[in-house]
């Protein structure tokens, strides 16, 4: 019965938020338009449910000038201009993701997809169960890795590596945690904290609202 609700929540919940947002996203798209860019939106295939690929939307916020060979977003990267970083702080380059919920590309709770290339980071096992559900626009993960980024500051070495080792093991917990225990309750209370640190940053305390919640040395409380 959870699923089927929670795909008929999804549906109605998407459908006001493309309503609600539209005026700010058509805003955000103007300003893109005038910092010199000539596509707005950003496309990129991520992994969905039963491993399947699907094109995630989002604003864009990194010049197409400046290519990378990385998948991974550096700390003060240089391809985020101005308005890109206000953009991916705020969260409305995610708006967009109303259509992919809408689509049933993604839920608004539920693992973070991610790229190909990345999700090759975690184990054969990790991802197997990872596919079983849909991903979602906010996790359990993404209020622990809200400015992942800011994680690569002090990282001398390979970006690529420090992700794989210390990253990923961490996002597999986070995320697992989630799949044998979502309902919900679990949803509303992501969903509640994920504005928390949207507005405030940094989330606090968190094992104390989620039951047996798995610790990482990344983020000690």
């Amino acid at each position: 019965m959870y699923p089927f609700l929670k795909r008929g929540a999804d549906i109605i919940f998407s459908i006001l938020g493309i309503l609600i947002s539209a005026p700010l996203l058509l805003i955000s798209i103007f300003l893109i338009f005038t910092s010199g860019e000539t596509s707005p939106l950003y496309v990129s295939y991520r992994i969905g449910k039963d491993g399947v690929l699907f094109r995630m939307f989002k604003l864009r916020t990194m010049s197409r000038a400046r290519p990378s060979k990385s998948p991974l977003t550096a700390y003060n990267d240089t391809r985020i201009n101005f308005f890109g970083r206000f953009l991916r702080f705020s969260k409305i380059d995610e708006l967009p993701q109303f259509f992919n919920i809408l689509n049933g590309d993604l839920s608004f709770v539920g693992p973070r997809p991610m790229l190909p290339e990345v999700f090759m980071y975690y184990p054969k096992s990790v991802q197997k169960t990872l596919n079983t559900i849909r991903p979602g626009v906010t996790g359990i993960g993404s209020i622990f890795f809200r400015n992942e980024s800011d994680l690569f500051k002090k990282v001398k070495g390979s970006h690529e590596n420090f992700y794989k080792h210390n990253i990923a093991p961490a996002k597999a917990d986070l995320e697992l945690w989630y799949t044998k225990n979502r309902s919900f309750v679990i949803d509303f209370k992501i969903l509640v904290f994920t504005m928390v640190a949207l507005f405030y940053g940094k989330v606090k305390s968190l094992k104390r609202h989620f039951k047996n919640l798995p610790t990482t040395e990344l983020f000690q409380e």
